[in-house]
């Protein structure tokens, strides 16, 4: 990978096509324009969490208890140990998984793709993406890939500004608003 780091003055200044190369086949006729960077760096990076952590309160794991003991007390009138010990097992599961903080991982924009954590994705292998932005609220980025099982993927943005992220995602892979979920 190419990580020399492009530092660019507040004054706006324009990327030239040299630096472009890696552009998806979708997006060559951008490979003609200028492309106003407007004081921003490449490679881009933030650090946000995995996903959105919600605490769970007591009821939640009551509820888990509850089905839990329930699946296992219909296993054990229809003589079922296997069922029981699977419920035993999906409860703790559940309940473990639940509690589980989210990891910080590092998101970097670079001219090769969109790097999260340890894993990269090429430009070529991204369809479209769209930025969720309530001010004081949910910011996500929501990339749409070419991958069959779970094609899409949902990034928090963290404390990068959403305007500077759809700035440099908008050079390199089309933007198409998605549905909410």
């Amino acid at each position: 990978f190419n990580n020399e780091v492009i530092r660019i003055p507040k004054e706006e200044h324009v990327v030239r096509n040299a630096s472009l190369k890696h552009l998806p086949k979708q997006n060559r006729e951008k490979r003609e324009k200028e492309i106003p960077t407007e004081g921003l760096q490449v490679p881009y990076s933030w650090d946000a969490p995995e996903y959105v952590f919600r605490e769970k309160t007591p009821d939640w794991y009551w509820s888990i208890t509850i089905i839990a003991l329930g699946i296992i007390g219909v296993s054990a009138i229809f003589k079922n140990f296997l069922l029981g010990v699977l419920a035993v097992l999906a409860g703790f599961t559940l309940a473990l998984t639940g509690s589980r903080r989210p990891n910080l991982i590092t998101i970097t924009i670079t001219g090769h793709g969109i790097q999260i954590g340890d894993r990269l994705f090429p430009y070529d292998t991204l369809k479209s993406f769209w930025i969720f932005y309530e001010p004081g609220g949910r910011k996500e980025l929501v990339l749409v890939t070419d991958r069959m099982i779970n094609p899409s993927l949902r990034i928090q943005l963290g404390a990068s500004h959403p305007a500077d992220v759809r700035t440099l995602l908008s050079h390199y892979v089309r933007e198409k608003q998605e549905e909410e979920s």
